[in-house]
């Protein structure tokens, strides 16, 4: 846990640092959205499912495909064997950290991606700190789902939903004050946090190993 905040201070501190001559620039060249033939003309989930960029078609193929390596291969089943036991993962011949910093990687990669689609398509440009704590709402997206991309790709649409209803209320007239709509996503984080506590007292949620240090000397 300590480390993790001392890597995302350091991380915001240096994005600060090397991207302050960027400040404001606009994309060269960002993403546009792509409308799928026939499905994007479907009233009210044409545009909201079928006309969008790249990343978006990427994530959903990307969600889907972790699923089934998650749940359907070999691979996947190695991997969660190391999350809930690695001395029994070890005990059967898998290297409980080389599969362990494979995944480190993996998952760092897809927070990148996501990162990166802030400023190549959200936005598009570059502002100091412009993710605004959305990697805590990635953090509490991942418990909602109880570590299931399937059910995190559904939350991230509820949050999402959740943000975009905050630009939409401003422009359709409705006097709220934007600091309250501004905390809503980050309220949101909370309350699901709270209820999916509740639940796991009655579900298997979070890998019994997650964050555990793994010393094969220590079995």
């Amino acid at each position: 846990m300590v480390s993790g905040l001392a890597l995302t201070i350091f991380g915001t501190g240096i994005s600060g640092f090397m991207g302050k001559s960027y400040q404001g620039m606009p994309a060269a060249d960002p993403f546009r959205p792509i409308s799928v033939p026939v499905l994007g003309d479907i009233p009210v989930l044409g545009p909201i499912l079928f006309k969008q960029d790249a990343l978006v078609y990427i994530s959903l193929i990307l969600a889907i495909g972790l699923w089934y390596i998650l749940f359907r291969t070999r691979w996947g089943l190695r991997i969660r064997s190391v999350g809930e036991n690695p001395a029994v993962a070890d005990a059967v011949g898998i290297s409980v950290s080389r599969v362990r910093y494979i995944c480190t990687i993996l998952g760092g990669m897809l927070a990148g991606l996501g990162g990166a689609y802030l400023s190549l398509a959200y936005a598009p440009s570059w502002q100091e700190n412009m993710t605004a704590g959305r990697g805590w709402i990635a953090v509490a997206l991942v418990i909602f789902a109880l570590w299931n991309p399937l059910r995190g790709l559904l939350g991230s649409y509820l949050f999402g939903g959740v943000e975009a209803l905050t630009f939409r209320i401003q422009t359709i007239g409705i006097h709220v004050s934007s600091f309250f709509l501004a905390m809503l996503p980050y309220l949101l984080t909370i309350l699901v946090l709270v209820l999916v506590t509740i639940r796991l007292r009655q579900e298997a949620g979070a890998p019994r190993a997650l964050g555990v240090p793994y010393d094969r000397e220590e079995r």
